[in-house]
């Protein structure tokens, strides 16, 4: 993924070469060995994508430069994703578990400029216990596409520092140009490496400074499609973000909300914290020495800012704006956390410790997929409980095609409805289908007047909620159900047997169908 990253500190020498290559034929094993795991454990038992993994499915239709919620790189990736292998519900979380994996491998080879291999493979296997980066990471989405752009572009900007190549600028500029194409947060880490350079004085030179501005410049120049993009929609993922923020009603709600916005962070770290006070526990039988590792003062500085800057910028941010902090804001806080806590702590780089810290990393994830799936999907339908995993989504596209069949002879191109009945649709149909998103066709640009009239389209409307409850989707989708020569009602088996989705409504979804008025000039682009 990043090219020309062999650096002196990464070459052992000739005695110590084999446990360092070791090291990296462990540290692929486990990557491997945690996309195998948690991909089997969601695919083997998940009915139906999470919700931002069905929203990603919706948008991969067409490559647009962005997309009214956020800018494009997850949405293209998962075109690509789509168009080599398909549609399925599994490919979304094979997908998350390789971003994730991806960046804990740029994250080890980072540390390698700072600790052995070894200590860096320790620090790199207690930071996959974050829970974003286990059971969190069931969504492909912005935040988790983000850590691998994210990795590359801190990993980069150290090398440039250290190297003052002019290519290694360059790459730096494109990567973290490439992360603010997945997610506008990326500012955070990219200030952060600035704040950096502002503070490490022999870096205040004229070709250091030139360096950083060619990688300016290569941002600039990645960005600027979106921006372009940006002006002629009105800036649409800045309205969103403006209409979901909620503004800190005072003081001590703000307080408050920082209080608990910490407190869950500290929730998502504590398996990390508690297989590092595991593997270090003094009253163990390890031979340890408890000599810190010799980092140059520099070096330190660049880790910890690397890996405080996020978490700290996000609560200035809404410190300063009067925003009241969202929990899945710190979902890019912790990719160096490992890394950081293992500078600080005593030499442990011996086989016996690594051997301990394999053994409680292998454990801690296989409990926690088996009991995370479990919970979600066997356990939930016990107990007849919703949730996103147990949700019929195949019998919802079956039920989708059996309906156009018997009303149309042509193929079935366009469904109306929201993000999550949609990526359902589209997860499960062989065929290539376009979403138009709650019937607003600025959400759905792909997707214009001729295309419906002409191609027809299925409307569909979740009502499991209930009567009493207002409808979600708005008068746009019912303008569309309005014109439907056909209606009509499903009672899907959700978290219920099929039997029971008969004789009470469960997931409830009313449908119509627009007749296509000139299927042979049906165009979607």
């Amino acid at each position: 993924m990043i090219p020309a990253l062999a650096s002196p500190s990464c070459r052992p020498a000739a005695s110590q070469t084999q446990p360092a290559r070791r090291d990296g034929l462990i540290l692929l094993a486990l990557c491997f060995g945690q996309v195998l795991l948690w991909s089997c454990a969601f695919g083997l038992t998940y009915k139906a994508p999470e919700i931002d993994s069905a929203e990603q499915f919706v948008w991969a239709f067409a490559l647009e430069s962005g997309y009214w919620k956020h800018p494009p790189m997850p949405s293209w990736i998962m075109h690509g994703l789509l168009q080599v292998f398909g549609p399925s519900v599994t490919l979304p979380f094979v997908a998350t578990q390789v971003c994730v994996v991806t960046a804990l491998a740029l994250a080890w080879r980072l540390g390698c400029e700072f600790m052995s291999p070894r200590r860096s493979l320790i620090a790199t296997a207690l930071t996959s216990l974050v829970t974003y980066h286990s059971i969190g990471a069931d969504n492909f989405n912005h935040s988790t596409a983000l850590l691998p752009f994210q990795a590359a572009t801190v990993l980069l900007f150290f090398l440039a520092t250290r190297r003052q190549a002019m290519h290694l600028w360059v790459l730096a500029g494109l990567y973290a140009g490439l992360s603010m194409l997945v997610k506008y947060s990326a500012l955070m880490p990219i200030a952060g490496l600035l704040v950096y350079f502002a503070l490490d004085r022999r870096l205040h030179n004229r070709k250091a400074l030139l360096g950083l501005a060619v990688a300016t410049g290569t941002l600039a120049l990645v960005l600027l499609p979106h921006i372009i993009w940006l002006q002629s929609t009105n800036f649409l993922p800045f309205q969103y973000a403006r209409s979901v923020a909620r503004p800190m009603p005072g003081l001590t709600s703000s307080l408050q909300g920082l209080a608990d916005f910490t407190l869950v962070q500290a929730l998502r770290l504590l398996p990390m914290a508690v297989g590092l006070a595991y593997v270090l526990a003094p009253w163990r039988a390890i031979a340890l020495d408890f000599d810190k590792p010799a980092i140059p003062p520099r070096d330190l500085l660049f880790l910890w800012i690397a890996a405080l800057s996020p978490l700290a910028l996000t609560i200035a941010f809404a410190v300063v704006t009067q925003t009241e902090l969202q929990s899945r804001w710190g979902a890019n806080a912790f990719l160096f956390s490992g890394l950081a806590a293992m500078a600080c702590v005593g030499r442990v780089d011996t086989p016996l410790l690594l051997r301990r810290t394999l053994t409680v990393v292998v454990a801690t994830h296989v409990l926690a997929s088996l009991g995370l799936t479990l919970s979600k999907t066997v356990l939930a339908d016990h107990l007849h409980r919703k949730t996103r995993a147990n949700f019929p989504g195949a019998v919802l596209a079956a039920e989708s095609a059996k309906v156009w069949k018997a009303y149309s002879n042509a193929p079935l191109r366009i469904v109306v409805s929201d993000i999550w009945l949609g990526g359902n649709i589209v997860a499960n149909s062989p065929g290539r289908v376009a979403v138009l998103i709650d019937g607003r066709m600025f959400k759905s640009p792909w997707v214009d007047e001729a295309a419906v009239a002409n191609c027809g389209a299925l409307v569909l409307d979740d009502q499991t909620g209930g009567a009493d409850e207002p409808p979600a989707n708005g008068p746009a989708l019912d303008a569309l159900m309005a014109r439907a020569t056909v209606t009509g009602t499903w009672n899907l088996p959700w978290a219920v047997s099929q039997q029971q989705a008969t004789q009470a409504a469960t997931g409830v979804v009313r449908w119509g169908i627009i007749e296509p008025r000139n299927p042979g000039a049906c165009s979607i682009r």
